[in-house]
């Protein structure tokens, strides 16, 4: 199987008046071709923030990809 998409080290934050609010820190995973993968957590712990990351559709401002890589299909 080949890897359809990878994220490595993903960091997220949202930057507000009072500085600087870690979302998402350090997520790293790998989804290959003909699987599943489910995000599951608590509320507020980051799911939304990391789908909208990987997306490119995080909200700058506020919210900002700090560091990390995503590749999609090789690119």
């Amino acid at each position: 199987m080949s890897t359809v998409l990878s994220v490595h080290d993903l960091r997220a934050s949202f930057y507000t008046e009072k500085g600087r609010v870690p979302a998402v820190d350090g997520v790293s995973f790998a989804l290959d071709s003909g699987r599943v993968v489910g995000i599951v957590g608590e509320s507020g712990c980051g799911k939304t923030v990391l789908s909208l990351s990987v997306l490119r559709l995080l909200p700058d401002p506020p919210g900002k990809i700090d560091g990390g890589s995503i590749e999609f299909d090789g690119r």
